[in-house]
């Protein structure tokens, strides 16, 4: 019964985690971070920086 317990747990808190990744990119979506070279976002934002 326990291990139910842990394993629900760490599913709902994978399910939590995503949800708020998913919802964090819909809020920011033109958010560079510098972390995705080679992305088009990236390119985008580089682009703008230096016009």
């Amino acid at each position: 019964m326990i291990q139910y317990i842990i394993v629900g747990i760490i599913i709902l808190l994978a399910i939590i985690f995503m949800a708020r990744r998913i919802y964090s990119s819909f809020k920011n979506p033109t958010e560079c971070n510098g972390g995705c070279a080679g992305c088009k976002l990236y390119d985008h934002c580089n682009k703008q920086k230096v016009d």
